[in-house]
């Protein structure tokens, strides 16, 4: 970036520092130290293009302090802070990429990326640009960032204090920078001091109006014991980061408020006790005790660093998973390796996701164009991100790199990784960049030499089946499981070739598998018994899913005259043979039972034709009077055609249409023996004068009991169940002025109960139905006349049997002229 225009016009004017030839300069974005004095800019290091941050202190500011001695000493104090940074090397002290470098009018040095400070991030905007950056201006703390930035200052301190036995001497929301991944680093190293011999006490100057601000430590941060004792020791750091807790709590205001003057300072640390009362409301329950031990005047009571950093406030799994990310470089291999496959993974879920974007994925992105042999071990944790994130999450920070991952080289345990939770990365991505991002590396991969990623390919088929569109499964998956099945030595890639077809069956079209699938099985003529096995499943999903369109005659054609001669296979089994018999049962009942409903549905056709010509004196509707014998015979013959084409014949004996033909053998059975009946009746009665003795007999001869129990005897139980569904009739007594016999409807086809087989003709469960000349009905005396329409209405039943006398003569029975216009029940 050439920038460095702006730069020279508004920061460093007329001078050009040597640290432009190492790193391109790009925008202002914040500002740190005392007084706010280094100006944080953007930058890009040109030997390798790496991101860094160039802190730039502008001579002119310290022009206003007229005396050159004076204006001397702030450099010299931003030159001990760098050179104190570049000696130390701990995760959670700033890194220094480049050292300081000088020229007239300007000093400056790089780091890494930086964000803002954390003074800028509370409020203070002194030395900021204009506008305010809009990541800065809306920027906003998580809980769990404080928490853990609270523990990665004390960690440093600790570090300062124990292993390094230095005294920062000026802990403060200036000296704290946060970095773009969300760490928070110590910096401010100018007033550091080094303990010799072993004393943990330091002499120290007190604050004092005749120096310049930008080369004494913050006032209101300062300790008591530097500014009343001129005295200091590793806790008085201790007393300055539990102000700095405070005034992170409450909104980047210090309990002590000295507006650079001492004699303010000394009043506020008087008031301090209520100041903290007023503050401890809203510090995390957890850390009130422990604050308030900080900052008390008696360093006695104040906790040291390691200490404090043992509190059970920062015993939390994300606080230690993103400590261990910060301390990795430390780890040795074994650790790491667990970290990023159990630890790491488990805890991803936990994480919020400001932290999880900002501070841990660029830990991952950094190790994916890093070795390969640790590649591996990142894919588990980037798979748990993807899985974490939403859709927009996915497209607007991780898709990128994860289609970089996927094109760039990769060894085959990384690929194999990869294609294990390819459905994951399918689900997040856009449909449409499904083709040209995602599964080229799957088609690759099924093109690949390496037996163990192909494997891999072909088991990720089954689960990211519903990403894949027909023509991708006809044209780019299918003819490569057929490639490796054909080209393959090994039974086990045999295997997995035909597991994959198997699972793709489901999105296939019944065009593919019928042009495709089939041909393909059918062909392949193994002697392996699992080869074998495997075939039998494939074609006894296709047998138990329809949408693969396995009709009877590929089974037929195709299927069956394929599977057969595995039967002969004497490598198979006692259990290996029944599937495949069972197998081939099925594709036998299967072709049955669709030509049996063929040739059913072509008789039903016939049968409508037949019945249109001639009605069938068995199926007659209810309101339809009897028919003659003739045509009763006629009706039988054209019956028994109908029949002779039906399939029912063949039926087996409990099927349904053996059970349809049974009975129909029982109606043929009635017909027959009326029609017999009335023949017989006809030539064994010859006509008798017509007399009002005769007429009454004939009357009565209908009703009678011997009559009653020829009809009894012959309407079965079977008859009556057959015929439910008809409205059931029964021979009454003519009327006087109504010829022939009269048709009563049987009181189980209109709701009544049924009669049963032993109760008689002139019991109460049957009701008269006869019509005077004009046709319509009229009252007997024995009781109420029942209309069919009428039913509903009160009935007294039959009465009028029971009135017959004993004297009641008998007369011969109807003749079959008068039977021309009635049903009998038994007919029915």
């Amino acid at each position: 970036m050439e920038v460095f225009s702006m730069i020279k016009n508004a920061v460093i004017g007329d001078g050009t520092n040597p640290i432009t030839q190492h790193f391109d300069i790009g925008r202002h974005v914040a500002s740190a130290g005392p007084e706010m004095v280094w100006k944080i800019y953007d930058a890009v290091r040109k030997s390798d293009q790496k991101e860094a941050s160039v802190f730039i202190f502008d001579k002119k500011v310290a022009d206003k302090l007229y005396k050159p001695k004076r204006k001397e000493a702030v450099s010299e104090v931003l030159r001990k802070c760098v050179k104190n940074l570049e000696r130390f090397q701990h995760p959670q002290i700033l890194q220094v990429y480049h050292p300081i470098e000088e020229c007239y009018d300007s000093v400056a040095f790089a780091s890494e990326p930086v964000l803002a400070s954390l003074a800028n991030l509370l409020g203070n905007q002194e030395r900021m640009p204009t506008p305010i950056p809009p990541e800065i201006r809306d920027f906003a703390f998580h809980e769990m960032e404080i928490k853990y930035g609270i523990l990665q200052i004390t960690e440093a301190l600790s570090y300062l204090h124990n292993t390094e036995t230095c005294l920062h001497g000026n802990v403060c929301p200036s000296s704290i920078l946060i970095s773009k991944r969300g760490a928070w680093k110590l910096a401010g190293m100018g007033f550091l001091q080094v303990a010799r011999d072993g004393k943990e006490s330091f002499m120290a100057n007190p604050w004092t109006n005749k120096a310049s601000k930008m080369v004494q430590p913050d006032l209101d941060y300062i300790a008591p014991e530097v500014q009343v004792d001129k005295r200091c020791f590793y806790v008085s750091d201790m007393y300055s980061m539990g102000i700095t807790i405070c005034a992170i709590h409450n909104g980047g205001r210090s309990l002590v408020n000295s507006m650079y003057n001492p004699a303010e300072y000394t009043k506020g640390i008087q008031l301090l006790s209520i100041s903290f009362g007023d503050a401890a409301s809203k510090l995390p329950i957890q850390l009130v005790e422990p604050v308030e031990k900080m900052i008390n005047r008696d360093i006695r009571y104040r906790p040291t660093a390691r200490l404090f950093s043992l509190l059970k406030f920062f015993s939390d799994s994300v606080v230690s998973c993103l400590s261990f990310l910060d301390s990795l470089p430390q780890k040795d291999a074994g650790e790491v390796t667990t970290f990023y496959t159990k630890t790491l993974v488990d805890t991803i879920p936990k994480i919020p996701k400001k932290i999880l974007y900002q501070h841990v994925f660029p830990f991952i992105r950094d190790e994916l164009y890093t070795e390969s042999d640790k590649l591996v071990h990142v894919i588990p944790p980037l798979i748990a991100i993807v899985q974490n994130a939403s859709r927009e999450e996915y497209r607007l920070k991780l898709m990128t790199e994860i289609n970089k991952l996927l094109a760039m080289p990769k060894n085959a345990l990384v690929t194999i990784a990869l294609l294990e939770k390819l459905d994951i990365i399918l689900f997040k991505t856009p449909v449409e960049a499904h083709k040209i991002q995602v599964l080229p590396i799957l088609y690759n991969t099924l093109d690949s030499n390496n037996s163990l990623a192909r494997e891999a390919a072909m088991n990720a088929l089954g689960a990211i089946k519903q990403h894949l569109d027909e023509d991708s499964i006809k044209k780019m998956v299918l003819p490569r499981a057929k490639a490796i099945f054909n080209n393959a030595n090994n039974v086990k890639v045999k295997m997995n070739a035909l597991m994959c077809i198997d699972r793709l069956l489901d999105r296939m079209d019944k065009s593919v598998i019928s042009d495709n699938v089939i041909p393909f099985l059918t062909k392949i003529e193994p002697e392996d018994p699992e080869i074998v096995m495997a075939i039998t499943g494939i074609f006894r999903h296709m047998m138990t899913d329809k949408r693969c369109g396995l009709t009877h005659a590929l089974l037929a054609l195709q299927v069956m005259p394929s599977l057969l001669p595995h039967t002969t296979n004497a490598l198979l089994t006692m259990e290996e043979f029944g599937v495949l018999m069972d197998l081939l049962r099925d594709m036998f009942d299967a072709i049955d039972r669709n030509r049996r409903n063929k040739m059913k549905l072509e008789a039903m056709h016939d049968d409508e034709t037949i019945r249109g010509s001639a009605p069938n004196i068995i199926g007659m509707q209810r309101h339809r009077s009897a028919a003659h014998i003739d045509d009763i015979k006629r009706s039988r013959e054209k019956d028994h055609s109908r029949h002779f084409l039906s399939v029912d014949h063949v039926s087996h004996p409990k099927s349904r249409t053996g059970r349809e033909q049974a009975n129909n053998h029982k109606r043929e059975h009635r017909v027959e023996f009326y029609i017999e009946e009335c023949e017989e009746e006809q030539e064994n009665h010859s006509p008798a004068p017509s007399t009002p003795e005769l007429k009454d007999r004939q009357r009565f001869t209908a009703a009678s009991p011997i009559s009653q129990r020829r009809v009894s005897n012959h309407s079965s139980v079977n008859a009556n169940k057959d015929l439910s569904d008809h409205k059931q009739y029964s021979l009454v007594p003519e009327g006087p002025m109504s010829p022939g016999i009269n048709l009563i409807p049987d009181d189980s086809s209109m709701g009544f109960p049924r009669r049963s087989s032993t109760q008689s003709l002139g019991s109460p469960v049957h009701h008269r139905l006869s019509v005077d000349a004009n046709g319509k009905p009229r009252r007997h005396s024995a009781g109420p006349v029942v209309v069919p329409g009428e039913m509903n209405k009160p009935h007294y039943g039959s009465g009028y049997f029971n009135q017959m006398t004993p004297n009641t003569p008998r007369r011969s029975q109807p003749s079959l002229a008068s039977l021309s216009n009635s049903v009998p029940r038994y007919m029915k």
